[in-house]
């Protein structure tokens, strides 16, 4: 495992629960809330990616 994209995975996972949390109080716009999650969530996955599954993008 290496563990240097965890840089990816933790900020992607507070993005995601932040995006959530914003997409239910209404205060920022639905449509840049949505992104916020989307970009989180896109992250967090990629990190969980590099981080468990090494050889994922060298085919």
């Amino acid at each position: 495992m290496d563990y240097g994209y965890l840089v990816l995975l933790v900020p992607g996972f507070l993005l995601s629960v932040a995006g959530f949390v914003f997409l239910g109080k209404k205060k920022l716009n639905p449509l840049v809330s949505g992104l916020i999650f989307l970009v989180g969530t896109v992250a967090m996955v990629l990190g969980i990616l590099l981080t468990c599954v090494p050889d994922f993008f060298r085919g």
